[in-house]
């Protein structure tokens, strides 16, 4: 979502996008309310490429047609080019425009559209890298860069994935991660004070927002037993599968908003994701603590690692009636409950 409170990068879109009959592919569009913006009849021309669960979810339940959900975008021989709004983070638009003109003809027209808090102060070298840049536009708190597709090959997804080791204590996991998804490189601080707090969980174990599949990993190893893990990004679903598999931990990964549509687990962790594009956004802890305590076994525990400015402890204290904070680093805390 824009930062600004009048940012509108769908309205400078629509602007300057060319008129129909040409077909084209939107991908990542951050909202139902941006593709009102851009489709308003929604417009049959339209096609939309997200890996957001929730984004396609809200497009298809208004009538949407044309939505395609998941890591890569599909191959539509009859668009005639796209429209990216930019992704979180350096990396994520580097790697989705790489995806992106791997479908795309050489020559087909390619926008990058979004506000300065989101990167478009620096997009245009990342643009530059796979198009020739024709064209710029601002306005309503947002930027516009028009390219032409230069010559590509298709890229896969596993052709961008890194391992990463990471070890704690006497323990070590290799993490398959993708540019873009939580914690790409390196174990981020946060996860790496749960871990050194919290070794072992029981299975069957939930991991909400998984990003590259950490935790659901480390336990499932630890435990021997089965891990479900879940994100909203398709693209950490990849990567969380991957790491799974290549450390041979029996569990599923799955593309959703916060829990599963069945299963009662041992155990739920999270570290749990508080952004909105650049924007802070509760609505997944909230309701991943108040849906916890009917997704959880007899005795079973929540665990979180949380920035300490989240309103964590008031929640965990509604939904069941108590918490322990186990660990307290000055920036993150360890808390279980009951």
């Amino acid at each position: 979502m824009p930062s600004h409170p009048r940012a509108d990068p769908a309205g400078l879109a629509v602007r300057h996008l060319p008129g129909p009959p040409t077909p084209l592919l939107v991908a990542e569009v951050p909202s139902l309310e941006m593709a009102q913006t851009l489709a308003p009849n929604q417009d049959p021309r339209f096609h939309w490429w997200t890996t957001s669960w929730p984004v396609a979810q809200a497009l298809e339940s208004a009538g949407f047609s044309g939505v395609h959900a998941g890591a890569e975008p599909p191959h539509l021989p009859a668009v005639g080019g796209a429209l990216l709004f930019h992704p979180k983070g350096k990396g994520r638009l580097g790697l989705t425009l790489r995806l992106l003109t791997g479908v795309l003809l050489e020559g087909a027209p390619l926008w990058l559209v979004g506000t300065k808090a989101e990167g478009m102060s620096s997009a245009e070298s990342v643009l530059a890298g796979v198009a020739r840049v024709t064209g710029r536009a601002s306005g309503r708190h947002a930027k516009l860069l028009r390219g032409i597709s230069l010559p590509s090959s298709p890229v896969a997804i596993r052709d961008l994935m890194e391992p990463v080791p990471i070890s704690v204590g006497d323990r070590s996991l290799v993490v398959i991660s993708l540019p873009g998804v939580f914690s790409h490189g390196s174990l981020d601080a946060g996860t790496r004070l749960l871990l050194e707090t919290v070794p072992d969980l029981p299975a069957p174990l939930l991991d909400v927002g998984s990003g590259a599949g950490v935790l659901g990993a480390w336990y499932g190893m630890g435990s021997g037993g089965d891990v479900t893990l879940v994100d909203a990004d398709a693209l950490a679903v990849v990567a969380s599968a991957t790491t799974l598999a290549q450390g041979e931990v029996s569990g599923r990964a799955l593309h959703g908003d916060i829990f599963p549509t069945e299963g009662r687990f041992a155990a739920i962790v999270s570290n749990p994701p508080f952004h909105q594009g650049v924007k802070t956004e509760y609505r997944v802890l909230r309701d991943l603590i108040a849906g916890a305590p009917a997704r959880l076994e007899p005795g079973g525990q929540l665990t979180l690692v949380c920035n300490r400015f989240l309103p964590v402890q008031d929640l965990l204290d509604a939904a069941f009636g108590g918490h322990r904070v186990l660990a307290d680093d000055g920036r993150y805390r360890v808390l279980q409950a009951p």
